[in-house]
């Protein structure tokens, strides 16, 4: 058994903390994209150290991650639920964590449009508050910068269905723009500039504003960078039909 690398006294409870050399070596199965290995891992440590924020929020990131390389709808519910419900716990017990705030804001809007038009609106106010929380409590971090700028994105490209919701959702509904979204994202990519999908998504923000020809730039970027899994394959098949129809 690994020895424990400290103990805390808290209120005369003795709190264990988990070991940084099994968070080192979660974080580098990520690295290599090794996940659901990593899930398995993650899972034994949860249940070890069931309130460690840390291992929290990098099992609610890696249930996204499992998530992410696919398509499939069943295999979206069958990880962004638990991987919410790993991430809810993580903000209640430290609410000034940046990953656990942006894993629940993340996955609550992940949910919200598994569950349709309604329930997508509703989240949507819970994305933008903990997103921005966890901006706040981490600028620097790419991923909560995309998470705002998808957030922008998506409300403002609601249908005229979706906005009579929004309108009952919300007494005064959230006001989001293309052009906000556009800046999140560029953002993004000055915190991270080798992730494919901030290039996939504001190629489709400028899309919407129709400025073609700064999104072929954009999305052009986006296939020619070297994907890292097959979430990074499917945004970049994305891009190469988006570049045809801007032909």
């Amino acid at each position: 058994m690994k020895i424990i690398t400290f103990i805390m006294l808290l209120a005369g409870t003795i709190l264990i903390a988990v070991p940084q050399t099994e968070l080192v070596e979660i974080d580098a199965l990520h690295d290599e994209n090794e996940y659901e290995t990593e899930l398995v891992q993650l899972e034994k440590l949860s249940a070890e150290f069931e309130e460690d924020v840390d291992i929290l929020w990098r099992l609610a990131q890696v249930h996204f991650d499992i998530a992410d390389q696919t398509e499939d709808e069943e295999v979206h519910k069958a990880h962004f639920y638990p991987g919410f419900e790993a991430a809810k716990k993580a903000v209640n017990i430290d609410p000034n964590s940046a990953r656990a705030n942006h894993w629940y804001a993340t996955l609550i809007g992940k949910i919200g449009m598994l569950e349709g038009t309604k329930q997508k609106i509703t989240n949507s106010y819970e994305v933008e508050k903990y997103g921005l929380k966890a901006i706040e409590l981490d600028p620097t971090y790419d991923g909560s910068l995309h998470l705002l700028g998808r957030w922008h994105y998506e409300l403002a490209d609601l249908s005229w269905i979706e906005r009579t919701v929004a309108k009952i959702v919300y007494e005064t509904p959230p006001k989001a723009s293309f052009e906000e979204s556009i800046e999140f994202y560029k953002r993004a990519i000055e915190a991270k500039p080798d992730e494919i999908r901030h290039y996939l998504w504001i190629g489709k923000a400028l899309i919407k504003l129709k400025d073609k020809e700064e999104a072929k730039k954009y999305l052009q970027f986006c296939t020619e960078m070297t994907p890292q899994d097959d979430a990074d394959r499917l945004m970049q098949k994305e891009s190469e039909e988006l570049l045809k129809k801007l032909k």
